[in-house]
C-alpha cells in the first residue's frame, strides 16, 4: 500500500482507496465490467442478418419451385450481403 496524494485537495490517500476520504474525489477510477463489455450492433452484423435470412428464404423458394428463379436471386443477394457485412465487421 502505498500513499499518493489527492489532486483536488493534496491529502495523503492510499493508492488502493476508491475515492480521498477528505474532499470525496475518486482516486482510481476503474472502468466497470458492464461498460467495458457494452456492444453496438454494427451495420456489418445487420447485413450479415440480411443476407443470412435472404440464402435462407431463397433455399426454400428454389426447392419448392415458388415463383420460378426467384428463389436463386434471393440466394445470390443474399451470399453478397452476407460476404459484404463479413467485410464491414473487420
Amino acid at each position: 500500500m502505498a500513499l499518493i496524494k489527492c489532486s483536488e485537495c493534496g491529502n495523503e490517500v492510499s493508492d488502493k482507496a476508491a475515492a480521498c476520504p477528505k474532499c470525496g474525489n475518486p482516486i482510481n477510477e476503474i472502468e466497470s465490467p458492464r461498460e467495458a463489455t457494452t456492444k453496438t450492433t454494427s451495420s456489418g452484423a445487420l447485413a450479415k442478418f440480411i443476407g443470412f435470412m435472404m440464402i435462407v428464404i431463397g433455399m426454400f423458394m428454389a426447392i419448392a419451385g415458388a415463383y420460378g428463379s426467384l428463389g436463386g436471386v434471393l440466394i445470390f443477394i443474399g451470399i453478397v450481403l452476407f460476404i459484404m457485412g463479413r467485410f464491414k465487421d473487420g
